[in-house]
């Protein structure tokens, strides 16, 4: 659900085989945490996001963006975090 509280499942799609790079930005475009970095396969995923950053400490309520490099293409989505 969107908004989401405390944890953001996270649905997407890779149509080639490669290399995917998922990450979470706040507002001011400052890397808030780095959810997938590595190959994977075509096909349709999802993960949760349990709403911390990169050092396990709890985010702030607010608009997360969500970027997604794949294929060599970039698409951005967003979260509402309510805490």
């Amino acid at each position: 659900p969107n908004p989401a509280n405390p944890r953001a499942r996270i649905a997407y799609t890779v149509g080639r085989a490669g290399t995917v790079r998922l990450s979470l930005h706040d507002a001011a475009g400052r890397r808030v945490r780095l959810l997938r970095d590595g190959y994977q396969g075509r096909g349709a995923y999802d993960l949760v996001w349990d709403g911390e950053d990169e050092e396990g400490r709890p985010v702030a309520s607010g608009v997360y963006h969500v970027r997604l490099q794949a294929e060599g293409t970039v698409d951005t989505g967003r979260v509402v975090l309510v805490r």
